[in-house]
């Protein structure tokens, strides 16, 4: 069972299709870790709190879906795996371009569960990372209930929930002009009770992530920006 196990992750790092994807992420990364540094004086806090090795979901309220990713994708040397918006990973011509980066798409029903399963796949046989973020453009109803979704998953796959806050300020970007900087903190995991994920304790895990929420506010209230 063991040699199974070690033949099937051997023969995916080999797969070209994996290799591919996982230049393309490298490349991406790469080039908006340079740009966000060079032009908007990147700052990240808290690294050491995403595993180097091992499972973990990711989670901020995002401002901007595509540039919280690419922001996000720079707090660990390790590929992180978004789960976006349907219609966005339909798009004609950004959704190849994310679903060529590992990006995987939300549900859209509940008896959707090809992405539920792909979440676990990841989580649970590859131990890897993924982000799933609330829209800060949705209200707070919304935002409490899509992070007691994430809950959820972090439950039934038995992963930490780690707050990540992304803060805006002015500073001196390459000492020569003021522009937009932006500082990430990422918070303590968070291990949520199993217990959180049974009918009867709805109203607790609510509670809870209206914490979380809370957490990443609280992360983003003193930013300190270089100048």
């Amino acid at each position: 069972m063991v040699e199974e196990q070690v033949v099937s992750e051997d023969s995916d790092k080999l797969n070209p299709k994996v290799i591919a994807t996982d230049i393309l992420y490298g490349a991406v990364k790469g080039l908006s870790g340079l740009f966000f540094q060079a032009f908007m004086n990147l700052r990240i806090e808290g690294k050491d709190n995403v595993p180097i090795r091992g499972k973990a979901i990711l989670t901020t309220v995002a401002k901007d879906i595509i540039r919280d990713m690419l922001i996000i994708s720079q707090v660990s040397g390790r590929k992180i795996h978004f789960m976006l918006d349907p219609k966005m990973m339909k798009h004609q011509i950004l959704g190849p371009v994310l679903k060529s980066l590992g990006m995987i798409r939300g549900t859209e029903s509940k008896e959707d569960t090809e992405p539920i399963e792909k979440v676990f796949e990841i989580l649970n046989q590859k131990g890897d990372l993924v982000a799933m973020t609330p829209e800060a453009k949705r209200d707070r109803e919304v935002q409490v209930k899509t992070m007691a979704a994430i809950i959820k998953f972090a439950i039934a796959a038995d992963a930490p929930i780690i707050p990540i806050a992304i803060i805006q300020d002015k500073a001196k970007i390459l000492n020569m002009f003021t522009g937009t900087a932006i500082k990430v903190k990422v918070g303590n995991p968070l291990q949520v009770e199993k217990r959180l994920n049974r009918e009867k304790y709805r109203a607790e895990r609510y509670e809870l992530a209206e914490d979380i929420i809370n957490i990443i506010e609280k992360l983003a209230e003193t930013p300190e920006i270089e100048q």
